[in-house]
């Protein structure tokens, strides 16, 4: 009689085909062999909310929730149940008023949304976009995070990339539009690392050993610019203001 010789990888792939077709000829065993759904809860879940007005707290605290949910395998019978784990304060007292309207997650999500931050009109929405230009000490990551969060409350699809990018290129400060054209800008990746760049070579400009420049020249190549006070026509090192405010 021949032996039959197998390798170890051979074997383990025998074993698991035959368990396959017994699986799959058994519908009992099929259901047998099925992971348990999970019974995850909200219990330990670290986000809270208390009912703030507020559209970034409100995305911030349903994108948590929602992770969470994903993360436990929550299903949305259980998550709708615990939810209400989640509220404190004057949310916790909005929900036992609304919780019969919440028939599925989705609901739970959209009364969060519409009761706390419903959506603004586009107006609204461009005019606190225009309402502030960028200031000397804010950082253009910072800057232009702020104005495409923004942007992202408009209806989706209303402005390409490239059309965003102008509309806050023109409120970013001078200093980042006299090193970055708006045509060598194609992206807002494109924008943030030039401005990154101006940042850092000024900050090595300060940093490094020497008199520090304290004047800077109008685009028309005009007097000079104090920069204690802002005022053109003198320097720091004459600045009356400054003076007196030592003299004090």
């Amino acid at each position: 009689m021949s032996v039959v010789q197998m390798t170890t990888e051979q074997l383990q792939q025998l074993i698991e085909a035959v368990r396959v077709a017994a699986v799959a000829g058994n519908p009992a065993a099929t259901a047998a062999a099925a992971p348990a759904p999970s019974k995850g809860s909200f219990t330990n879940c670290s986000s809270r909310f208390g009912g703030q007005r507020d559209h970034d707290a409100v995305e911030q605290f349903i994108t948590s929730m929602e992770t969470y949910k994903e993360i436990e395998h929550i299903n949305d019978e259980d998550a709708l149940r615990g939810i209400s784990l989640l509220f404190y304060g004057l949310a916790s007292t909005w929900w036992q008023g609304v919780k019969r309207e919440a028939k599925t997650w989705p609901d739970a999500i959209e009364l969060i949304r519409s009761h706390f931050s419903p959506t603004k009109p586009a107006y609204q929405i461009y005019m606190e976009i225009f309402q502030s230009s960028q200031d000397a000490g804010t950082a253009i990551d910072t800057f232009v995070c702020q104005k495409r969060a923004l942007l992202a409350q408009l209806p989706e699809g209303r402005h390409n990339e490239e059309t965003e990018i102008d509309l806050i290129y023109g409120l970013l400060h001078v200093n980042y539009r006299k090193h970055i054209a708006r045509h060598d800008v194609k992206t807002f990746r494109d924008l943030l690392e030039k401005g990154r760049i101006i940042e850092h070579n000024n900050t090595e400009a300060f940093e490094a050993p020497g008199p520090k420049p304290s004047t800077e020249r109008s685009s028309g190549g005009g007097s000079n610019r104090c920069s204690h006070c802002n005022y053109r026509g003198h320097t720091v090192e004459n600045c009356r203001k400054k003076k007196s405010t030592e003299d004090h």
